[in-house]
């Protein structure tokens, strides 16, 4: 799953395939129509989740106390399933 943190207003999206904009609109993002390719722009910061974790946490979700952990992380600025759009773009 992919996801991209504004640093302006710390807006945390989940992109979909007909885009979205965080709160203050300074960074965007979508899926491609393959649902793994990504295009960003602005100054939006992509992180990943490891969906497998993902869905063994929810999975084994607890009634009470901590919750389980899975694996997020920064996407690397060259990546090959997230193109960065460098041209100007509008809410």
């Amino acid at each position: 799953m992919k996801l991209i943190l504004c640093p302006m207003c710390e807006d945390v999206v989940k992109l979909n395939l007909s885009g979205r904009f965080c709160d203050c609109g300074q960074s965007w993002g979508r899926y491609m129509d393959d649902g793994i390719n990504a295009e960003i722009a602005g100054d939006a910061i992509p992180i990943g989740f490891a969906n497998s974790e993902l869905r063994t946490a929810l999975t084994n979700r607890p009634r009470s106390g901590m919750g389980c952990t899975f694996s997020a992380f920064v996407i690397p600025e060259i990546c090959d399933t997230v193109r960065v759009i460098r041209l100007p773009f509008s809410k």
